[in-house]
């Protein structure tokens, strides 16, 4: 079975040689999910696994990470929390109740087998009608910022993922995947990335998930200049990029493919379907995709994966709750 995660994990061998044994198929599963939401490979009810979806990975040691919706709570079939909304908490201007409250969210995801919430949802209230603004916190980008930066601090104490979401100028849900956000430079720094460069800057979140919408004319998980340029080369984020749930649909095929996510530098696409798997092996064929751009991507995902709480001692859940009414109550 050759290299194994545990054998990374106990400093025997590197993540790059571990990944250099792989072979293109194992490469190509580690880019997309386990084609479905509800994945046999975690716990009912999920949103959809990544990571370990061959049985070859898993016999290499690489689990399955179960994804769960967010971010008032988790979406399983198993009874959860529910928590208040993204605009209730941002209303407190209180960081610090937020990490507490997604802390204690944290060990129910661990006890529950979820291993990374697809939250904080932080896109700016850009209008009041925008379909997702429950689950967003503000029309400020320093106040989505910070409020979400908790948000992961609290998710990621015990060594659960977070998804920031949704990356970026998600600004209504009609037809929201072939709009098209038109924004000048100053305004997408200052207003429409800022909140993103403050939660990966504070919090250093395990993924980051791409919209579905354009942006000035592009994609937005097919986007060079947001995904690299200035979530990895400019704000220093050390994550994976993943795409939002078939991002790469039939609807929008031709304009947003796997093998442009990749080149982008969106490690994952969610929850994959058979045309990626098809388009990434013909342009890695005719050589529009390069192997190390693909590697790049398997690098950045199973290093979460080796962060990710299958891999490490967790908090124990018991007696996290204790103390949390107060603590509201208080607050």
């Amino acid at each position: 079975r050759g290299i194994t995660f545990i054998d990374v994990k106990d400093g025997k061998k590197t993540l790059d040689e571990f990944v250099a044994q792989l072979n293109i198929g194992e490469l190509e599963a580690i880019t997309r999910g386990d084609y479905e939401m509800n994945s046999p490979l975690c716990a009912v009810g999920n949103a959809g696994a990544y990571g370990g979806v061959l049985g070859s990975l898993r016999d290499k040691g690489v689990d399955a990470i179960c994804t769960t919706d967010g971010p008032s709570g988790i979406r399983l079939r198993a009874s959860a929390s529910l928590l208040p909304i993204g605009t209730l908490l941002a209303s407190t201007f209180d960081t610090e109740l937020v990490e507490k409250l997604y802390s204690v969210l944290a060990t129910e995801m661990k006890d529950r087998g979820s291993d990374v919430l697809l939250a904080p949802g932080m896109n700016i209230h850009r209008n009041m009608l925008c379909g997702r603004n429950f689950e967003y916190y503000s029309e400020d980008p320093l106040l989505a910022g910070k409020m979400a930066a908790g948000m992961v601090r609290g998710i990621q104490f015990q060594h659960i993922g977070a998804s920031v979401k949704h990356f970026a100028a998600n600004n209504k849900e009609t037809n929201r995947k072939h709009s098209d956000s038109r924004i000048s430079e100053r305004a997408l720094r200052e207003i429409y990335l800022k909140g993103f460069e403050i939660a990966a800057k504070d919090a250093q979140p395990m993924s980051i998930m791409t919209s579905y919408n354009l942006i000035n004319g592009v994609h937005a998980a097919n986007c060079y200049d947001t995904c690299t340029k200035a979530a990895s080369d400019e704000w220093g984020f050390a994550g994976a990029i993943m795409t939002d749930w078939t991002t790469t649909n039939v609807q929008i095929q031709g304009e947003c493919t796997a093998a442009g996510c990749m080149r982008a530098g969106n490690d994952m696409v969610m929850p994959g379907m058979e045309e990626d798997h098809e388009n990434i092996r013909k342009e890695l064929k005719e050589g529009t995709l390069d192997i190390r751009e693909l590697k790049r991507c398997i690098y950045n995902t199973v290093n979460i994966i080796l962060q990710s709480n299958q891999y490490e001692e967790a908090v124990s859940y018991e007696n996290q709750f204790d103390g949390l009414g107060e603590w509201l109550t208080v607050k």
